[in-house]
């Protein structure tokens, strides 16, 4: 029934329609008894009426700390045209003002913005700053061009003009995207190398590998990529020889396929995993590619993972590679090669594929200081090598050990790579011989330094360390 209802409950018909509606507390008569809401319930004698609730007012929603110091800034709409597109990081919140626009109350919010290129700072209205993601790892979504959906690279620069971010793809090539189909994946440190004091008091005091690797991620960095036991031990089995046209000592197309399917990140390793850290000859950190590697060198450690599989099982083990620690575009190479003497803190134990290849090889000899500065045995992986015999009915390892600090040196002590004597073993700087050391490198090596002489600033280093290890097979 058409009508409306009036300030005191009563319901009015429309002039035409059947029915009326009398006063509050009345009977609904006519055809069609309308009746939309039963009356409402009468206040008992001695109930205080209750007051009418007040509407809550809004909470102020804006954070920030959380939301805005420190965050990189793109400005944008500004008058002053010479600056929109210039990068800034916000550094102060002004405060906020009211004002009238177009009879309408607006609150506008200023924040202090340190702008690049020493510029000074500035103070910007919050609707003319766009926060960036330059830096960080990004995936694409939502474009034209399918093939490139899912694809991870770094995010670039953001052109104020098209509203466009530069994206590198970990194949170099360069994508122009809108923000809306960029997606934040993470934001890891790549300038500076990890592992200092604080850092490593956290690190040593975590219990086991999961512990751990929250910590490296809490640090900024990408957990490693692992390669099971048993996938190299299956590459030495099934391609013992390999012939690729055109290339010496190249390793099997077919094997090297079914490898790269088998790494998986070190968060998803089995429980109790032991983590066997694999120095090889590279002339970057995170190298050289797994399809680069060479022939000899995958069956020599592919043999090497037959045992020691074996020789630990049922625990199971997985080796870390410097050919698949990492992937990803430029940002997550140098996030993964920052977190280098994380990661070989991480793993139990640390073996050198020794040739003359990996003596002249700056980032191999960087690997073996680092083992003496994580505290880790120091294995050498001879040419030529040949798993030894193991005695039928001779008992297995006791022990699992826990990945923790005191895990890991109970898992070498219960299960040794090798019983053979300590042998010296003489290197030279991780520096020495490179005309010009990569930032890194030269980071990396302070950093391993640090286990010579207690650490002591200053202290006199000898120009080549001799190293204790033992030698397999």
């Amino acid at each position: 029934m058409d009508g409306v209802w009036l300030e005191d409950g009563s319901f009015k018909a429309a002039p035409g329609q059947k029915g009326k509606g009398k006063a509050k507390g009345g009977k609904c008569k006519g055809k069609g008894k309308f009746q939309d809401n039963p009356a409402a319930k009468k206040p008992r004698l001695g109930e205080p009426d209750l007051p009418d609730k007040e509407p809550e007012e809004k909470a102020d929603e804006f954070d920030f700390d959380g939301d805005w110091k420190d965050k990189q800034v793109c400005l944008v709409n500004l008058k002053a045209a010479a600056l929109n597109g210039v990068m800034g990081s916000v550094k102060e919140y002004l405060g906020a003002e009211e004002v009238l626009v177009d009879g309408k109350k607006k609150t506008i919010r200023r924040f202090l913005v340190a702008l690049e290129g020493g510029k000074g700072d500035k103070s910007i209205k919050l609707e003319n700053l766009f926060k960036v993601m330059t830096g960080a790892l990004v995936k694409l979504r939502g474009l034209d061009a399918v093939e490139l959906n899912d694809s991870v690279g770094e995010c670039g620069r953001l052109d104020a003009a098209t509203m466009r971010y530069d994206v590198t793809l970990s194949d170099g090539r360069h994508v122009k995207a809108k923000p809306a189909n960029v997606d934040f994946v993470a934001r890891y440190e790549a300038s500076r190398a990890a592992g200092d004091a604080a850092q490593m008091e956290r690190f040593r005091s975590a219990n086991g590998l999961s512990d751990r690797l929250a910590i490296v991620e809490e640090f900024q960095h990408p957990a490693p990529q692992l390669l099971p036991a048993a996938a190299l031990a299956d590459y030495a089995q099934r391609f013992p020889k390999s012939v690729v046209i055109g290339r010496s000592n190249a390793a099997h197309p077919k094997g090297i396929q079914a490898l790269g399917r088998e790494a998986v990140s070190a968060t998803r390793a089995a429980a109790g995993a032991r983590l066997i850290f694999a120095s090889v000859p590279r002339e970057q950190c995170v190298a050289p590619p797994l399809a680069d590697m060479r022939h000899d060198e995958l069956v020599r450690l592919g043999k090497f993972s037959a045992w020691v599989a074996k020789r630990c099982a049922p625990r199971p083990v997985y080796f870390l590679l410097p050919s698949v620690a990492a992937k990803g575009p430029p940002t997550a190479l140098a996030a993964a090669t920052c977190a280098w003497p994380l990661y070989l803190g991480l793993c139990t134990d640390v073996v050198a594929l020794e040739s003359e290849r990996w003596r002249r090889s700056a980032w191999a000899r960087l690997d073996a200081l680092l083992a003496v500065w994580a505290r880790r045995p120091l294995y050498l992986l001879p040419e030529g090598y040949q798993a030894p015999v193991e005695l039928p009915g001779a008992p297995g390892p006791t022990g699992t050990g826990g990945g923790g600090e005191g895990g890991a040196g109970e898992a070498q002590e219960a299960c040794p790579l090798s019983l053979r004597p300590e042998e010296p073993l003489t290197i030279s700087r991780p520096t020495e011989g490179v005309a010009a050391p990569p930032p890194l490198l030269a980071a990396l090596a302070e950093r391993a330094a640090e286990a010579e002489a207690g650490g002591a600033a200053g202290a006199a280093k000898v120009q080549c360390p001799t190293l204790a290890v033992r030698r397999l097979g």
